[in-house]
Parts: structure tokens; C-alpha cells; sequence
């Protein structure tokens, strides 16, 4: 645990990506604000910053990889690891997440992710988002073509 280029503070989602030349692990390190990347035998490659403040867990369908952020939003990256869309607002901090996550549903404001935990494309492209938040809550994001 730590926050070196091979370490990971509350690693929290794992993902082998397929994607490229040879498969390598992905991984949320939700306290370092990253995901990091390995060869399979567990060789540090690469960390990508910059993208989710914490970073959940992942999924991909046709290159692109939805990742929840648990400070209330969803990134979808494209096959080169770059942010093409940012859903939510991304607005609240490290330190409020928690109070705010377990707040009464009735103050949630509809359309609006809380506490993104977990993510997950279907066969059609639509995204499946569950919040960790004490009532429970999964949106359908619908896809656009």
C-alpha cells in the first residue's frame, strides 16, 4: 500500500484489457485518484491520471471501458485510454462523500448520480450505473447514435 508508481492505496476494481498488443491488468486505485496497469505477471506498466477522482471499478464493450466515480460521476474512455464523455458533476470531495451518500433519497436530485459505485455496459451500448448509497439506486443511461 502506498502511493509509488507500483503501489495502490484501496485498490477496488480489476479489469484484464484485452485491448492492446498483450492483455494487462487494470486497476482502480481509488486512493491514489488513478488506475494503474500491469502485465500479467505483475509488472508495473503505467498509471492514467487525471480521469476519475475515485475510481470504482470497470467495464469495456468495443474499446471503450464506463468507470464509476464515487464523487457523482461516470467516464467512458475510448480504446486509447482518453476521457470521451463525462457524465455527473464530479462535485463533491473526498470528505463528504460519505454524508452525502447516506442522505435522505428523497433530497437526491433526479438525473444526478450521488455516489457512482459500479458500472457496466449492456448488449446494446446502454449503461447500467449503481450508486452506493443507503436506499440503493441503478440508472439506465440509454445510448445515443
Amino acid at each position: 500500500m502506498g502511493k509509488g508508481d507500483d503501489q495502490v492505496d484501496c485498490p477496488h476494481g480489476l479489469w484484464v484489457d484485452l485491448r492492446g498488443d498483450i492483455p494487462l491488468l487494470v486497476v482502480t486505485d481509488r486512493g491514489n485518484s488513478r488506475l494503474q496497469r500491469f502485465t500479467l505477471e505483475g509488472k508495473h506498466v503505467d498509471s492514467i491520471s487525471g480521469t476519475t477522482k475515485m475510481p470504482c471499478n470497470l467495464h469495456e464493450r468495443n474499446g471503450e471501458v464506463v468507470i464509476p466515480d464515487l464523487l457523482s460521476k461516470v467516464v467512458i474512455l475510448d480504446h486509447n485510454n482518453k476521457v470521451i464523455a463525462s457524465l455527473g458533476e464530479g462535485e463533491y470531495s473526498k470528505q463528504d462523500w460519505s454524508t452525502i451518500r447516506n442522505q435522505d433519497p428523497a433530497t437526491f436530485t433526479p438525473g444526478r448520480f450521488v455516489c457512482p459505485h459500479g458500472a457496466c455496459f449492456d448488449h446494446e451500448g446502454n449503461i447500467f450505473v449503481v450508486e452506493w448509497v443507503e436506499s440503493g439506486r441503478v440508472t439506465k443511461l440509454r445510448r445515443v447514435t
